[in-house]
């Protein structure tokens, strides 16, 4: 993991009040090193075993082994793209979440302009590390339990889609890394903002016509907003956050 990714979870980890923090997955732990120095109390997630590991050994894939409401914050930093069950993670960060609590979650960013060329091309967002294959892809095996590369990488959209399937309310992303392919694209913005506009009104004037249910202004608004972020389009990482409703505005949705 690079430090402008460090850096941008840290960021996101000051604006709040310390708290209990998960850490998914937790590897050697440096962001959980630097959150207890801001005063959080951490706890860790991992399915490899390790000595430094402060925590616990399980997988994220499964229910986690913590009771409901248990957490502030839940940090995930580059796990949901090995996770063939993304939409089961995310219902349980939102579960062991307090009501008002943050996820921050990072992943490799597909829609960056690079990544968008490579995977016209190929398909794959890389075009340098090959095609995703059942030999190095998939990485191994811990106590029965398959460990997957980016066998699972996934777009914010959908990113964003799964959240609310949860329960979760996206809150935006941060810049990190910077494409450097992606900023030599950037005259392309203007075509990608017609686009993405055109397809927000083709597919409102579709749902209208078949007397659908289609989403308000302000989604649409959301979505073109995060279609033509800077951060989407030129970081290399998606850095995000996402909270857990009230239980007074839970209740009222």
């Amino acid at each position: 993991m690079s430090r402008s990714l460090d850096l941008a979870v840290l960021g996101l980890l000051r604006e709040g009040d310390p708290g209990r923090m998960l850490d998914i997955p937790a590897g050697d732990g440096p962001i959980a090193r630097e959150a207890r120095a801001l005063g959080y109390r951490v706890y860790g997630l991992d399915l490899f075993p390790s000595a430094r590991l402060q925590g616990v050994q399980a997988d994220a894939c499964a229910p986690l082994p913590f009771q409901d409401e248990s957490f502030d914050v839940l940090v995930s930093m580059e796990g949901i793209e090995h996770f063939e069950n993304q939409t089961r993670f995310l219902c349980e960060c939102a579960r062991v979440l307090k009501p008002g609590g943050r996820l921050i979650l990072s992943t490799p960013n597909v829609m960056h302009l690079s990544s968008r060329v490579s995977g016209f091309l190929t398909g794959q967002r890389v075009m340098k590390q090959g095609l995703v294959n059942e030999y190095s892809t998939l990485r191994g095996v811990v106590d029965g339990r398959p460990y997957h590369g980016h066998a699972f990488l996934i777009d914010v959209i959908r990113l964003r889609y799964l959240l609310c399937v949860a329960g979760l309310k996206f809150g935006g992303l941060r810049s990190c890394s910077l494409s450097l392919g992606s900023a030599a694209l950037a005259p392309a913005l203007p075509v990608i903002w017609a686009a993405n506009r055109w397809a927000l009104s083709a597919g409102r004037g579709h749902l209208q016509r078949r007397k659908a249910k289609f989403p308000p202004r302000e989604v649409e608004q959301e979505l073109l907003g995060i279609s033509v972020s800077p951060a989407l389009l030129f970081s290399k990482t998606l850095v995000l956050q996402a909270h857990k409703p009230e239980r007074a505005l839970a209740a009222r949705s």
